[in-house]
């Protein structure tokens, strides 16, 4: 089979979605499909539908006639990448830690797998053919069910001494704030996680429905969603204003103390809640200008992802090329 026919196969396992397909050496996606993760009903059985799904893939490639090398799997949690093992709590996937990923598709699909921190995966994808490319030296955040991070350095991603780097949204940003799913107090991702987002806008609207929020939720604030809460945003609507301005300073805080410590060239931002508009990026970038020291901010830029939702499979299917 030519070098024509070859490209990765990757899996991309979020606490809402799991996403996976094929994409080219050139980043361009030849197939993609998501699948619900159904984390209620417990992790031997999402590892088993994740195994169905890399047969799946695997089955796929053969009929179109694709030469896949090895499978490239990025989730949720802290993971040891030389085992493809989950070493660390993942609070949005319960009872993830200890799930030997790696092994367990190995055994299944007879080929090599590896496996790496979802948000390291992002991260590969945009310094590979997104936002990143050009820059060596690069922070990666997402926002979304949970707060992801990941870093750059020379060109590569730092995994630290135990595989556990760039846990950002377990960063406590208020050391007597609300308790984290993790067990900690006061994390990044107990003040900006979408689901606390959503319950902030839903006891303002209870208090008092705003005049847009009213037309767009049919009274109930039950019905509101991310997109629209950003829909409102774009609107001045002051509920959806104070309360996603307030998220951009708590997500502008968090940054300004790693920019401060790491000097990158870049941060990314990724994920449903940064997807909402240029507006919210502007806040976080004003915040942290605000906050970090003026050298380390001089030349730093804060860019949306540009990948989307593909970021993850695809930079779990360039894996095996960091071995």
């Amino acid at each position: 089979m030519s070098d024509n026919n070859l490209a990765y196969a990757g899996i991309d396992i979020g606490g809402t979605n799991i996403k996976f397909g094929f994409f080219n050496a050139k980043g361009q996606v030849l197939y993609r499909e998501q699948k619900p993760t159904m984390v209620d009903k417990g992790p031997q059985s999402l590892m088993h539908l994740i195994a169905n799904i890399g047969e799946r893939l695997m089955l796929y490639a053969v009929e179109e006639n694709i030469d896949v090398r090895w499978l490239g799997v990025g989730t949720a949690g802290a993971i040891d990448f030389k085992k493809g093992k989950v070493i660390g709590p993942s609070p949005n996937i319960p009872g993830w830690e200890g799930m030997e990923i790696g092994r367990n598709l190995k055994e299944r699909l007879n080929m090599p797998v590896y496996v790496d921190n979802d948000v390291n995966s992002m991260a590969l994808a945009e310094h590979r053919f997104g936002a990143a490319v050009g820059y060596d030296s690069v922070l990666c955040l997402t926002l979304g069910t949970g707060v992801g991070g990941a870093i750059i350095i020379d060109g590569k991603v730092y995994r630290g001494a135990n595989s556990t780097a760039g846990e950002l949204g377990h960063m406590s940003i208020k050391f007597d704030g609300p308790q984290c799913k993790c067990g900690n107090y006061g994390c990044l991702e107990s003040f900006v996680a979408s689901h606390v987002i959503l319950e902030k806008v839903k006891g303002l609207l209870n208090n008092e429905m705003t005049a847009y929020f009213k037309e767009i939720l049919d009274g109930n604030p039950e019905n509101v969603s991310i997109k629209k809460l950003f829909n409102a945003y774009k609107r001045e609507d002051e509920v959806a204003v104070q309360v996603l301005d307030e998220t951009a300073g708590y997500v502008g805080t968090a940054l300004a103390g790693l920019v401060n410590l790491l000097n990158p060239e870049l941060v990314v931002i990724g994920g449903g809640i940064a997807e909402g508009g240029g507006r919210f990026l502007e806040k976080v970038q004003i915040e942290v200008k605000k906050r970090a020291f003026s050298s380390a901010v001089e030349n730093l830029l804060i860019l949306k992802a540009s990948l989307g939702n593909d970021a993850g499979f695809i930079g779990a299917g360039l894996l095996g090329e960091t071995v």
